[in-house]
């Protein structure tokens, strides 16, 4: 089978990535994409600080090359190495796949969980994996995932990144969060933010390709807010105070449940104004219109 050495171009909107490491340079993508311009910077965006993606639950990451090496042919197939090591700070399902043979050893950065660490190939994958992880192993001609895959969202050739995205979805019950791949490489870093760097062969004409699913830029990963009531069972003294010269003044309103200062300080007022309301003396709630309003009050 003859595969094109050659960087594919993608259609579609993308977001650059910043895919620096070992000389590769990449791209994230949000359906679709494009080969990144040269001279990127690290991981992250500039100074290579890392800003975390969003958290939005169980994540599924895929990894895919065609080969570690490309010293096979007429029938030998000898394994190669290639390493994989997760800074992504979250609770995923790890997926490696590669046409050739491939010994994969998955290391986690502090703060990181893999619920599992899925192999799939044409040819035999073996890994060695974090203590704890299970890894379940797809290969040979009939016992992969029918598909392998190295660029999004296809390449030339047999690569069939849709058709194994698909079947990777179906075995674990849960949708793609990124894929980055690359025709020959023997490294990947999953950063925190999502983008990857690698060692893919660029000497060689390849490019490393990437994809991060649009759900990831949008969720909301903020945690929910603190009850401010909470452990404040006994009825007590209401009070709110408008944080302004202009407006001044307030109110007091005793006999309260904590609950029910809480609704009465979280009535509109129109105009919007800046407020601050107590229970029992401690902060309850506060509206800014303008940051700070509040701070001498």
């Amino acid at each position: 089978m003859i595969l094109s050495k050659y960087g594919r171009t993608l259609a579609g909107l993308f977001l650059t990535g910043t895919l620096g490491l070992l000389g590769c340079k990449g791209t994230v993508v949000i359906g679709g994409g494009g080969d990144d311009p040269p001279g990127q910077p690290g991981p992250g965006g500039p100074g290579g600080v890392v800003n975390p993606a969003p958290v939005c639950g169980s994540e599924l990451h895929l990894i895919g090359i065609y080969e570690s090496h490309g010293d096979h042919g007429g029938g030998v197939h000898p394994a190669g190495a290639a390493s994989v090591h997760v800074e992504r700070q979250s609770s995923s399902i790890l997926v490696l796949s590669s046409y050739e043979p491939v010994h994969w050893t998955v290391t986690a950065a502090e703060g990181v969980t893999i619920e599992k660490v899925i192999l799939n190939g044409y040819h035999d994958q073996t890994a060695d994996v974090p203590a704890g992880v299970p890894v379940e192993i797809h290969d040979g001609p009939d016992g992969s995932l029918g598909a392998y895959a190295y660029a999004w969202p296809h390449a030339e050739g047999g690569s069939d990144t849709q058709g194994l995205v698909a079947a990777v979805q179906n075995v674990t019950g849960r949708a793609l969060t990124s894929f980055h791949g690359c025709y020959q490489s023997t490294q990947f870093t999953l950063h925190d933010d999502l983008q990857a760097d690698s060692s893919c062969a660029v000497e060689q004409g390849y490019t490393q390709s990437s994809h991060v699913a649009e759900s990831m830029l949008e969720c909301d990963d903020e945690p929910p807010a603190a009850d401010p009531c909470a452990g404040k069972d006994d009825v007590g003294n209401y009070q709110f105070t408008f944080c302004s010269e202009e407006q001044g003044g307030g109110g007091f309103v005793p006999g309260l449940s904590c609950q029910q200062a809480l609704e009465k300080c979280l009535l509109n007022t129109n105009p919007p104004l800046s407020k601050i309301c107590r229970f029992n003396g401690e902060v309850i709630h506060k509206t800014e219109v303008d940051p700070g309003a509040c701070d001498a009050y």
